[in-house]
């Protein structure tokens, strides 16, 4: 992400090279996990450790945040030192600033939700048209007042209530991360809270993140159908490690697969929790070997080309990894329909649209719908002049397309700082495994 008077750069991949044939790298961080552990250890009382944080722009605005909330952070080598206070956060008026980060624009209005005076909520001109009202109504429901300041979704001015309830009920079928965020400050609520899910449960996988995570800081949670149950309880400050992000996976498992080379990931294995590490049973169907240990993974692609896929792909349950599949699809022998895509609708940018129109700019043929899209198998042209494709700020659409630009060539990257938010050595990594990256200033 680039918002300040530095250039950006632009990266070009302009044809495929051979990739080393083993690499053993570490993933950063997990960044969903970075963010709810940084968010537990300011709510428990005293002093917790959290090594391998994963560093990026999207972590680095939630410490500053939790400091202007009053909690202490330092950081000593790998590990970051959090000094919480049970949820009582400073007096007086505050803003905070969440940057291009949706996850922490929902966890921060539920901690901004524990003031009593008044929060001001803001982030990057792109994060305030994302949408949080389910959220906002739940949280009022509860006592809370909180109103728009103009027309967009950001800023939000919160004041906290002086007379919780205990109880609310919540669509879900937009983003999980409301509910994260509900139950994670659940426990130090005065009654506690019961928590009620109105309809589908969309990425339920990263509800058991959270919940796992809380588990680790001394919290538990019954679950019953479609309600939760959280008593009072209070987070014991702990020490915990960070795996490697699953998302950030699924780019370099697709790249060992398409291009059918040996890649190690050293710090995430089969003992995780997140959701996205299940991309690598959709490279396994693509003819992936996969093997696993509890701390690591190893992912060999086919020899001899990739296997078809069935004819429907559903990535309803791991949003975050569909544009990694959107972007290798091209390269599936008879294509694939992908479906349970709405949620992508509302991120960073259209995560639907935006990947349609870029393989259309690349001469793929392409049929897009409200929550599914379709690609057909796409045969190269060597003879490709290069193609520029906007990012829009959009960390993974950048790094799904530096994918499929490894095997393809011929394409350019605008605004190539977008994957700071997630993964700022994203592409001297990418370089390392042999992909021709050639950066530029503009």
């Amino acid at each position: 992400m680039n918002n300040s008077s530095q250039p950006s750069r632009e990266i070009t991949i302009s044809k495929e090279a051979p990739l080393t044939s083993f690499t053993q790298m570490a993933l950063p961080g997990s960044k969903s996990i970075s963010l709810r552990s940084l968010v537990l250890a300011a709510l428990a009382d005293g002093v917790s450790q959290i090594t391998h944080l994963g560093v990026c722009d999207d972590t680095d605005f939630m410490i500053r945040a939790l400091v202007d909330l009053g909690c202490d952070v330092q950081c000593i080598d790998d590990v970051h030192i959090v000094t919480g206070h049970g949820g009582k956060f400073g007096k007086g008026e505050l803003q905070l600033n969440a940057g291009l980060s949706g996850t922490s624009t929902r966890f921060l209005l539920a901690l901004a939700s524990l003031r009593e005076d008044e929060t001001l909520l803001d982030g990057l001109p792109p994060l305030r048209v994302r949408p949080n009202q389910y959220l906002v109504d739940a949280l009022c429901d509860l006592g809370n007042q909180i109103t728009k300041v103009g027309e967009l979704e950001l800023p939000l001015k919160i004041v906290g209530a002086s007379n919780w309830g205990s109880r609310t009920k919540m669509r879900g079928d937009v983003s999980s991360q409301y509910f994260s965020a509900l139950l994670q400050i659940a426990p130090v609520l005065p009654n506690g809270l019961m928590l009620e899910v109105d309809g589908n449960l969309v990425s339920e996988p990263y509800i058991d993140i959270t919940l796992n995570e809380m588990s680790k800081f001394g919290v538990s949670v019954k679950r019953s159908g479609c309600e939760f149950h959280v008593s009072p309880q209070r987070y014991q400050p702990t020490a915990v490690s960070i795996e490697g992000d699953a998302s950030a996976a699924s780019y370099f498992a697709a790249l060992a697969t398409i291009h059918g080379v040996t890649i190690e990931l050293t710090n995430i294995g089969n003992t995780t929790t997140q959701g996205d590490y299940g991309f690598l049973e959709i490279c396994e169907m693509l003819g992936a070997t996969v093997t696993s240990t509890s701390s690591s993974t190893i992912i060999t692609g086919p020899r001899n080309g990739l296997k078809s896929l069935p004819k429907v792909i559903d990535m309803s349950a791991m949003p975050d990894v569909a544009p990694t599949l959107i972007a290798i699809a091209p390269l599936i022998p008879g294509g694939v329909r992908i479906e349970g895509l709405s949620t992508l609708r509302v991120k960073e940018c259209d995560r639907l649209a935006v990947p349609a129109k870029h393989l259309a700019d690349l001469g793929v043929t392409v049929r897009e719908s409200q929550d599914a899209i379709e690609v057909d198998q796409f045969f190269s042209s060597n003879s490709r002049s290069i193609v520029s494709l906007q990012t829009f700020d959009d960390h993974r659409i950048a790094m799904s397309f530096a994918v499929l630009a490894s095997k393809l060539g011929g394409i350019k990257l605008l605004e190539a700082d977008c994957v700071n938010k997630t993964f700022p050595r994203f592409w001297n990594t990418l370089a390392s495994l042999g992909v021709n990256v050639d950066m530029t200033d503009y």
